[in-house]
């Protein structure tokens, strides 16, 4: 009868006995493991399990609001007050609303500058650190089932004080695991060399059938066999593609092959960490018996038991309780070690809570002195802001001319500010041009009688003449009247 099918066998004790017996038909169904690992063996670690706590996780949030931009024509034609220090950019418009300014980002968001860095921080005291994940009493859960590959690691950890406690418990299905609380990481696992041995007889090798015998090992392992059979037998040692490949009647390159040989012994040195299989193959005989004796060396093996708490090759773990012994980063290992199971993959369930000992309002007084160093900057920008826009305005009253008169009115003294010109015979309704007296109007900036600009520099073109029957000014664009001998706009010349 087929025996096996190609599905390998269950584990055999502890580690000095370590691997896994297989066998079936060749050209039957198989389960080899061929998942990519590194070639040093170091196994790959995964992290990010869900954090659970008795609440959401809360905090300062922001809004992004709408801040209106203003077009300008060029750097070169803004006046002083408009540069750096007076730039609406940062310090908004003057005669605009306060919450304009993009120094405060719209008015709504100070609000939430003034919460976030002066109120949250006296409610956290009281109820939770708004900032972390953890409850107001420092406690922290992960609580997560995950599918863990062969020479892999899960961990989570956290910052924990002495004397608290971590309480955990694990399950793992189909594999053996194995698990540690450590406060170091995982590449300060020291490695170790072990040595195992098995010896064993299979009987009734039929024909067409193989058995096999494998173990995971790492560079600098070793593996020495010796075997007598009842009949002349096919003996190799392959790695999990190559039995493959043979099993479909292939034809790859072993590592070791002793054909049509009844007994045999040899030592086969390891240069790549991966599963090597011992197979027997009977091509000729109706049954043979074979009696085998592995010694074999695994070098550069974890040892987990370097960590304060563990447990070796498991596949559950009831719920435990332990005390921190010191301060520091505790991890939280779970490692599916190839040498312990001949599975590819297996579902952990953990559970984990870490009383870390650091509270709500201990957390906050830590980050006091960035509280302060925000709010101080915060308030900077914010003094600077009013200053440039009180500039702004300053600015604004030299260039214009406003001044402050004093009017009595109906027996009564009523403050009145009027704007004046340094300008012949100017009113706020009513202006006249310097140069030959003709009456212009509120925004006009160039006289359409003789051409003169109202105030500020000259931008008229003395190469350009707009044709009289024009209805706009060929420079700059701007409608003219019938009549006018100059634009209002620019003071380019028109044609008669």
């Amino acid at each position: 009868m087929p025996r096996g099918g190609g599905v390998r066998g269950s584990r055999i004790g502890g580690f000095s006995t370590s691997g896994f017996r297989g066998g079936g038909f060749r050209g039957g169904p198989v389960g080899f493991r061929t998942s990519t690992i590194r070639s040093s063996g170091r196994p790959f670690g995964r992290t990010g399990a869900t954090r659970t706590v008795s609440r959401p996780p809360t905090g300062p949030y922001h809004h992004n609001y709408y801040r209106p931009r203003h077009r300008y024509y060029g750097y070169w034609y803004y006046p002083w007050y408009r540069r750096f220090w007076y730039s609406p950019f940062w310090a908004g418009y003057y005669y605009r609303p306060w919450y304009y300014s993009p120094a405060y980002i719209g008015g709504g968001i100070v609000i939430s500058i003034i919460l976030a860095l002066i109120l949250l921080p006296l409610i956290g005291v009281s109820f939770a650190f708004p900032f972390d994940n953890a409850d107001p009493s420092g406690n922290v859960n992960y609580r997560s089932t995950e599918i863990l590959y062969y020479n892999e690691y899960w961990y989570e950890y956290e910052y924990i004080e002495a004397g608290n406690r971590i309480t955990y418990s694990v399950e793992s299905s189909p594999s053996y695991i194995s698990f540690a609380l450590w406060d170091q990481s995982f590449e300060n696992f020291p490695t170790i060399s072990k040595n195992g041995n098995i010896s064993d007889t299979i009987d009734d090798i039929l024909l067409n059938e193989y058995e096999d015998w494998t173990t995971f090992l790492r560079p600098g392992s070793s593996i020495e066999y010796e075997y007598n059979a009842s009949e002349n037998i096919d003996f190799f040692i392959a790695d999990a593609s190559d039995l493959y490949i043979w099993n479909q009647f292939g034809n790859p390159t072993f590592f070791v092959e002793k054909l049509n040989m009844n007994e045999s012994s040899g030592v086969f040195n390891i240069n790549v960490a991966k599963d090597y299989y011992l197979v027997w193959y009977n091509e000729d005989a109706e049954s043979i018996d074979v009696t085998y004796n592995i010694n074999y060396t695994a070098a550069n093996v974890i040892d987990l038991t370097q960590a304060d708490f563990y447990n070796l090759t498991v596949n559950s773990i009831a719920q435990t309780e332990i005390i921190v012994p010191r301060d520091g980063q505790w991890y939280f290992y779970i490692y599916f070690d190839p040498m312990d199971s001949p599975e590819e993959t297996t579902s952990i369930t953990f559970d984990v809570t870490y009383e870390t000992g650091i509270s709500s309002s201990s957390k906050w007084i830590s980050i006091q002195p960035i509280l302060i160093i925000i709010i101080v900057v915060i308030m900077i920008i914010i003094i600077g802001a009013f200053l440039a826009r009180k500039g702004q305005k300053k600015a604004k009253e030299k260039r214009i001319g406003i001044n402050t008169q004093t009017k009595i009115v109906s027996g009564e003294t009523k403050e009145s500010i009027q704007k004046v010109s340094p300008y012949k015979g100017i009113t706020p309704s009513k202006r006249e041009c310097l140069r030959c007296g003709a009456e212009l109007t509120p925004n006009q900036q160039f006289c359409h009688v003789c051409g003169g600009k109202v105030e500020g520099r000259k931008i008229v073109s003395s190469f350009e003449v707009t044709p009289s029957e024009s209805d706009t000014c060929i420079y700059c664009g701007n409608s003219i009247n019938q009549g006018d001998k100059y634009c209002t706009y620019c003071g380019t010349k028109i044609g008669t």
